[in-house]
């Protein structure tokens, strides 16, 4: 496999190289089968990463455009109470363009109405039905089949253009076009509905179902611009109706004419943004389902790939420990109190991949002097370890880290400039310098020795680093998702964060063979802790654990699960 396909936060990646396809297909002589799951992976991968990069301009669009629409809509409220005195003159100008259009006003009226009107009995010399709600609760409207125009007799300048709706509701099949592009716009939001839809695996399916699966994407890739097209008439139509306003208004008084312009601009605004929102909606929707159900299909094809190879369970690396292992600090069930120790519950971890793993305990605290202690007693054991993790981070702001080594230090220069942060960061006069630099220089000497050291990112995201990982040739691991396919925002993300492994796991209770009842935290469907041992009274599990300390050991467990047999 290539080094940037090798390099991507993916669920067959967390293996590393040892683990990589390539390798998959030389040691279980399965060739055919390896090369076609692998190209499907592939695919699938590089479908979820361009969805991603798509997301984050999608985000912004579907932002912004609701903005935009409450803004134009605010604006419309606004400019609709600009006071017009001389409301004779509104309803001469009204006349007059009810003329020039050669609207018969037997059929039509124009009414300025009262804020408070109920209903109208003068209209035809019938009462309109149904309109006392819509008069409270709009300003302005054009209503078919009664063929009126309102208008606020303190907001008229609108009159205008609902008279413009006229012009076109008032010529052949006009009241038809009204209801048409008033359906179209209404029934438009149901092609979101489309964009959930799930045709990601068509290629497991058989002829029949790649056809229909086909034809399902077209319609999901389709509904964003079936949507836009559905609201493409009433845009028109309003569009004409402004426009035929203005022209009017221009023709006879400019001044109310540049009054008038921004309330129509407003109005229009309020139903294009409108429009757009519902565009970038149901596009951001549609990718944001496609990577969901894309990284489903990616942790089940890895899941169904590895279940075709056997590990050999009776292989017994010995593994350190370097971790908290006297107070509760996990939690397992729902109360949100403490059940279990840090350290039992990343051991619980390389024990469900390594079963016969011998692991060495190292007792740490929350201070440096531990860490620094535990090292040192692992390089006078003289015990040959295949690996040790440690799942405990001294995390700093890039920010602070900038003032201690007197320059700035950012995820552009942190891995060309590392030596240089090093070396001013131990001479810096930052409290716990010394016993991280005695840290990483220990961590340096064993990799050296040839243990594969495994170090969690740490989990307070993008803008800090665990000091920990400024040592040379260890495994650096943040925390990939529930499907282990793309990265945590809680995880620390910077260069010096090489392995990216699964970090969020659902906590499941069981019942095993025996009739114990427990939680498993690690999914390996075994029992991590008692139900009788954990603090809340109705032993219901907590919605999930997570962080880079689950990362790293399951890092670890992959890399050493590499002896493989047919």
């Amino acid at each position: 496999m290539s080094d940037s396909v090798s390099n991507t936060y993916s669920a067959f990646n967390l293996n590393g190289k040892n683990m990589s396809y390539d390798a998959l297909e030389n040691r279980a002589n399965r060739n055919a089968y390896a090369k076609e799951e692998r190209k499907q992976y592939l695919q699938k991968l590089a479908q979820l990463k361009d969805n991603i990069s798509n997301q984050k301009d999608l985000e912004i669009l579907t932002c912004v455009f609701p903005i935009c629409s409450l803004v134009s809509l605010l604006l419309y409220k606004g400019f609709s109470k600009v006071p017009c005195s001389d409301v004779e003159k509104i309803n001469t100008l009204v006349k007059d363009m009810i003329k020039k259009h050669k609207l018969d006003t037997t059929n039509f009226k124009a009414v300025l109405y009262e804020k408070n009107a109920e209903d109208f009995v003068d209209v035809f010399g019938q009462k309109v039905a149904n309109l006392s709600g819509k008069l409270k609760a709009k300003g302005a409207f054009y209503v078919l089949p009664h063929n009126v125009a309102f208008a606020l007799e303190k907001e008229p300048l609108s009159i205008f253009h609902e008279v413009g709706h006229a012009v076109t509701g008032n010529q052949k099949h006009g009241y038809e076009w009204h209801k048409f592009t008033n359906k179209l716009f209404k029934y438009s939001v149901l092609t979101v509905f489309a964009a959930p839809i799930n045709t990601v695996g068509k290629d497991k399916k058989s002829s029949k179902q790649k056809n229909l699966y086909t034809f399902l994407e077209k319609i999901k890739k389709s509904a964003p611009y079936l949507g836009l097209f559905m609201c493409a008439p009433k845009l028109a139509e309003e569009f004409n109706a402004s426009k035929l306003a203005i022209s009017f208004l221009a023709s006879k008084d400019k001044k109310l004419a540049l009054n008038t312009l921004p309330l129509i601009s407003a109005a229009f605004g309020t139903y294009l943004f409108t429009v757009l929102s519902s565009f970038a909606f149901t596009k951001f929707l549609s990718s944001k389902t496609d990577s969901i159900y894309l990284q489903k299909s990616l942790n089940k094809q890895a899941k169904n790939y590895q279940k075709t190879l056997k590990f050999d369970e009776s292989y017994e690396p010995q593994i350190a420990v370097i971790d908290q292992f006297k107070n509760n600090v996990i939690k397992v069930d729902w109360d949100n109190k403490p059940d279990m120790i840090h350290g039992d519950a990343v051991e619980s971890f390389i024990k469900s991949g390594l079963p016969n793993a011998q692991i060495s305990r190292f007792d740490t605290n929350l201070n440096e002097s531990s860490v620094q202690s535990a090292l040192d007693e692992i390089l006078k054991s003289g015990v040959a370890y295949d690996a040790i993790n440690l799942s405990k981070s001294s995390d700093i702001k890039l920010s602070n880290l900038s003032k201690l080594v007197g320059f700035a230090v950012s995820h552009q220069n942190l891995l060309k400039d590392k030596n240089l942060i090093k070396e001013k960061f131990f001479n810096s006069p930052y409290q716990e310098a010394q016993e991280i630099k005695h840290i990483i220089k220990s961590l340096e000497k064993l990799a050296s020795q040839g243990v594969k050291i495994y170090v969690s990112a740490g989990n307070k995201g993008r803008d800090y680093i665990n000091l920990y990982t400024l040592a040379d040739n260890i495994n650096v691991v943040g925390a990939a998702n529930k499907y282990g396919v793309a990265k945590t925002q809680f995880s620390c993300d910077n260069p010096l964060v090489n392995r990216w492994s699964k970090g969020v796991y659902a906590v499941k209770k069981l019942t095993d063979k025996d009739g114990n009842k427990g939680f498993d935290i690690n999914e390996d469907g075994k029992i991590d802790i008692l139900a009788k041992d954990t603090t809340a009274k109705i032993k219901l599990p907590a919605q999930k654990i997570y962080g880079t300390s689950f990362a790293a050991p399951t890092a670890l467990v992959m890399d050493l699960r590499r002896i493989i047999e047919d």
